[in-house]
């Protein structure tokens, strides 16, 4: 498996536009206005900061399911889950899971690798065209 870069983390918010606000004020950050918005279909809203050759992406629920809304329900805000950056995606699952690990069926370049097998993160695994 060949990682390439930690591509982004994610990090849940109660308020999008204030979390973009702070970040602005306290960092220099600012977001990228060609990426993130409304997924109604995953029940969030998100935005995306980029940080040197990474990303911090915030995610706010704007439903009441879903693994973002369980995640403010339960621990309120903060880091939700680390992206890493694969070469090739299929081949990174295939030698995680030849290694032990749980891990997802890549779907439009996309794998998330069990929270068991990672020592509590939520790690998704990312291959960029």
């Amino acid at each position: 498996m060949k990682a390439k870069r930690i591509d982004h983390v994610g990090i849940v918010v109660k308020d999008l536009d204030a979390a973009i606000a702070t970040y602005t004020r306290n960092f220099g950050f600012a977001p990228d206005p060609a990426r993130g918005g409304d997924l109604p279909a995953l029940g969030i809203k998100n935005a995306f900061m980029p940080v040197g050759a990474s990303d911090l992406e915030f995610i706010q629920a704007v439903s009441p399911e879903g693994p973002v809304a369980q995640f403010t329900a339960d621990r309120g805000e903060g880091a939700f889950m680390l992206s890493i950056e694969v070469e090739d995606i299929d081949a990174a699952v295939e030698h995680l899971r030849a290694a032990g690990a749980r891990v997802g069926n890549p779907s439009n370049g996309v794998a998330f690798v069990s929270m068991k097998s990672t020592h509590g993160v939520n790690l998704q695994l990312v291959q960029r065209q």
